[in-house]
């Protein structure tokens, strides 16, 4: 007997099919007890459920305070006629998201039960909102004829109903095979998004008869043209990413894309939407042969001291970190100081992973790619942006609050790890160098940080260098995040059996390959869920920089759209702008997690 065939004796047989009294008796109505529990929270929830509805549908909610300020939400002030700019980042995202989820095979099946269980949940909460919804207003938010009043949300909840239905019951015997792909009920989605983009009218002001009104518009070609291009170049671009993906080695394909993604964000930021205006002269009289000379140079001496016997390079390495650190205390360009301190970084490294023969040139191919890409990125921040806005940053809204919480997270995530491993060190100065800056940092709130980065912290640089604002709340965001994911990371590092460290050194491994190649990997797989969550809650705590005046899209949603007087008056429109900015959060913030639990699932997290 194969082993198929024992484990599927060992599946326990699947109950028969019951109706609906058979399904409320048992999960609902169990006892008297559940059924008046069942009752009042079906109650509370019908309750909250008109809540919304009264207050989406209210007829003097001013909706049209977001529409017509959706531009100032997204990216603030930036100029109208550079805002091909902005589609253009975003159809690069869409691209890189399509070849992602074909190469990375993202995506499955489902069946047509689970399928159709879901359209007649759906279809069934939208026939309940047209029976206990406040209809007969004249005034619709989305503006669509056939969904206001009754008849339109019984409607379209009964045809959702039937399709449903129809999909359960038209498979017969095979409507639990896996046969529908999941990126096929997304592309129907994209489809009606679309036709929902071409054919949907919003509210906008304005003036009618001398007198502000809201009318019903519909969306913009500028937007609507951008928004079609874009799907199409996505769907193309996975179609072509699906068709040559066997033909292309998995581990390259997905370390081009690792390479593209971590790439498009300072592309997009600092290049296409930032503009800058790159001085060619000091580019080649001077950051050109600092680069050269860091690869060249800096390669050798890496490539002796991965070569190097004994002790001799551990020496050299050392040397070279201390010198990266004094490099700090003697006036010099701080571009200079960040190379020798790369430089001393890779110096302590190269001894344990400079390897041998192909080995040693990735090690140094990753050495010469760093040092263009900081040459790069310093030459592209120091060059005045040719972007005019009214204020002193280039971006605001959405885009900012990305900027923050991207960057914040990605840099606190190496620094945590740093903290983590210097916590449960051996050695007592690193021991408590990292517990007592984890308990300082811990201990203060989040908003005492801004305020000291974007307030104090400009006192104490030297005289002559000036962190823009939004720089200073990138760095306070990433240290912040940095303490709490060290103790994440710790958590994870103590649930290590003691046996795994006992083992690698029985195979010779010495303590740095010990904690890079079997500690560290068991460690962050085992604290997945706590680092998501510090990824979730470090998004959404970048809306705490409202309180420093930042233009990101909390502070717009709370500050300025309720205190617009022109060209129209919103004044008031509080609850409109913040419940919107809300349902954004929870969009960002709910696939995020939803990708923590397919990792989870892929990695066997919990499982033995």
């Amino acid at each position: 007997m194969t082993t198929e065939v024992l484990n599927e004796s060992r599946e326990a047989p699947e109950p028969p099919p019951a109706g609906i009294r058979v399904w409320l008796r048992r999960n609902v109505f169990s006892s008297w007890y559940a059924g008046v529990i069942s009752i009042i929270a079906a109650l509370i929830v019908l309750l909250a459920y008109r809540g919304l509805l009264d207050f989406v549908f209210d007829p003097e909610r001013r909706w049209d305070a977001v529409t017509f300020n959706m531009r100032l939400l997204m990216v603030q002030a930036y100029p109208i006629e550079q805002f091909t700019r902005v589609w253009v980042s975003v159809a690069i995202l869409a691209v890189l998201l399509a070849l992602s989820l074909a190469f990375y095979r993202i995506g499955g099946r489902t069946s047509p039960r689970k399928l159709g269980t879901v359209l007649k949940g759906v279809g069934s909460a939208v026939v309940v909102g047209g029976v206990i919804g406040p209809w007969g207003v004249s005034v619709s938010p989305i503006g669509v004829e056939s969904m206001r009043g009754f008849v339109g949300w019984v409607t379209v909840g009964a045809v959702l109903v039937i399709v449903g239905y129809l999909t359960r019951t038209a498979a017969g015997e095979h409507a639990k095979d896996q046969t529908i792909p999941i990126l096929g009920v997304v592309l129907a989605l994209i489809a009606g998004g679309l036709a929902l983009v071409w054919t949907i009218v919003l509210p906008v002001p304005a003036e009618v008869d001398g007198a502000q009104a809201i009318v019903f518009e519909a969306i913009a070609m500028t937007t609507r043209i951008p928004w079609t291009v874009i799907a199409i170049l996505a769907v193309v671009f996975y179609w072509v990413a699906w068709v040559v993906r066997d033909r292309i080695p998995a581990k390259t394909a997905r370390g081009v894309l690792i390479g593209l993604w971590v790439a498009s964000f300072p592309v997009i930021y600092l290049v296409l939407l930032r503009d800058p205006d790159v001085d060619y002269g000091r580019t080649f009289s001077w950051y050109l042969p600092l680069a050269l000379g860091f690869i060249v140079i800096g390669g050798l001496i890496l490539n002796f001291i991965a070569g190097a016997k004994g002790e001799t390079g551990r020496a050299v390495g050392a040397v070279l970190l201390v010198v990266g650190l004094v490099s700090f205390l003697v006036p010099m360009e701080f571009l200079v100081r960040f190379l020798l301190l790369l430089l001393g970084v890779f110096g302590l490294l190269a001894p344990t992973f400079g390897g041998k023969g192909a080995g040693r040139w990735r090690f140094l191919g990753l050495w010469a790619g760093l040092v263009t890409a900081l040459v790069y990125v310093i030459m592209i921040l120091t060059a005045p942006s040719t972007v005019e806005v009214p204020g002193k940053f280039f971006l605001g809204g959405l885009a900012l609050t990305f900027l923050i919480a991207i960057s914040g997270i990605v840099l606190s995530f190496p620094l945590g790890i740093i903290l983590a491993l210097a916590r449960t060190s051996k050695m007592p100065i690193f021991r408590l160098m990292a517990t007592a800056y984890i308990e300082l940092v811990r201990g203060v709130p989040f908003i005492t940080w801004l305020l000291v980065a974007f307030i104090m912290f400009p006192v104490l640089l030297p005289a002559g260098v000036e962190i823009g604002g939004v720089a200073r709340v990138i760095g306070a965001t990433a240290l912040f995040g940095a303490a709490y994911l060290a103790e994440n990371v710790r958590g994870g590092l103590q649930a290590v059996p003691k046996g795994q460290y006992e083992a690698a050194r029985a195979m010779g491994l010495t303590t740095t390959q010990t904690t890079v190649f079997v500690v560290l990997p068991q460690a962050l797989r085992a604290v997945i869920p706590a680092l998501v969550s510090g990824v979730i809650e470090g998004f959404k705590d970048t809306s705490l920089v409202t309180i420093i005046g930042l233009f990101d899209f909390l502070h717009i949603a709370r500050a300025v759209i309720p205190t617009q007087t022109q060209p129209f008056s919103f004044l008031g429109a509080n609850q409109e702008a913040l419940l919107f900015a809300a349902v954004v959060y929870w969009i960002i913030a709910f696939p995020i997690s939803r990708i923590s639990l397919r990792m989870e699932k892929k990695l066997g997290v919990g499982e033995r």
